[in-house]
């Protein structure tokens, strides 16, 4: 029994052998694990940027820079106003034509490459200076002074005409009662030449309005003498001018160069009105002085129509 148990083992070994001689052995291949899907990128990493510095000295010349051009041009702007209403007499006009060339020599530093902080701030408290010296300027009104003044002394003159002549005997009672309701006139009227806050258009409202009393009052003392209407028109022919004048500045048509010129002229017309106001005129003076006034009323005219 145990003999065929080792034959029949003996005989499983042959034929494994055999079969095993037979086979050609392959080396053992792992197999390829299945195809997973790729997982799906990550996004891209975003780093926050910080915005670069800002450039604090390149800002502050720039805002000093628009500071002083706006300052500058408000400066010529407020002079020009100033002269057409008329209120820059011919020697603030020559002042200004110095500060206009400095004025001008700024504007090309303020825009030269190069100009530093220092330089700009120095020029914005020039230009500053010369502002308020433009603003010093227009607050006086020069035509209006001047019309101020010589209303208040035909204002008196006009009382004394009428005094002197009462006294003298030349005011008859008709025309005495007629003074009355002139005197409240010129009370008035001497209100308004006080007031404050009058302009060169009332000024010479109130100008026209008292010439007329004066006339009148002169006509009373002289009853209507060919020398007393010459005179009235003299006084007329007078204010004419500077009317005139005014007129033209206004417009703007009245250059420095011209003004300079009337300022001569006025020096002329001061000396003419001494004359007017004279008591004793004969004809031929009187004559004399309107025809001085109606040349210089013609040069005034001139200017305004170039």
């Amino acid at each position: 029994m145990q003999r065929l148990r080792t034959i029949s083992f003996c005989s499983s070994l042959l034929l494994l052998l055999a079969l095993l001689g037979g086979c050609e052995v392959v080396p053992y291949q792992p197999q390829p694990l299945p195809q997973q899907p790729a997982p799906a990128p990550y996004p891209p990493v975003v780093y926050p940027t910080q915005p670069p510095a800002p450039n604090y000295a390149y800002e502050e010349m720039r805002r000093c820079r628009a500071d002083n051009q706006r300052a500058h041009a408000e400066v010529l702007d407020n002079y020009e106003r100033a002269r057409q209403a008329g209120r820059i007499d011919p020697a603030e006009a020559q002042r200004f034509y110095a500060m206009d060339t400095q004025l001008r020599n700024m504007r090309g530093e303020l825009g030269r490459d190069g100009i530093t902080l220092r330089e700009c701030q120095y020029l914005g408290g020039e230009i500053a200076r010369m502002r308020n010296e433009v603003i010093r300027m227009s607050r006086f009104d020069p035509a209006l002074a001047r019309c101020t003044a010589e209303n208040r002394q035909v204002h008196q003159e006009t009382l004394n005409i009428y005094e002197r002549a009462r006294q003298n005997g030349r005011i008859n009672p008709y025309e005495a009662q007629r003074f009355n309701s002139m005197e409240e006139r010129l009370r008035l009227l001497s209100a308004d030449v006080a007031r404050t806050g009058n302009n060169l258009p009332d000024c010479q409202r109130i100008s026209s309005a008292l010439a007329q009393e004066r006339d009148e009052v002169i006509r009373m003392s002289r009853h209507d003498s060919p020398i007393a209407r010459c005179m009235a028109d003299n006084r007329l022919a007078h204010d004419a001018v500077y009317t005139t004048y005014n007129d033209g500045v206004r417009a703007g048509r009245i250059d420095p160069r011209e003004s300079q010129r009337f300022a001569e002229m006025d020096q002329r017309l001061r000396g003419m009105q001494a004359e007017i106001r004279r008591e004793s005129v004969n004809m031929d003076d009187c004559l004399r002085v309107g025809a001085a006034i109606s040349r210089e009323h013609a040069v005034v005219d001139r200017m305004i129509r170039r």
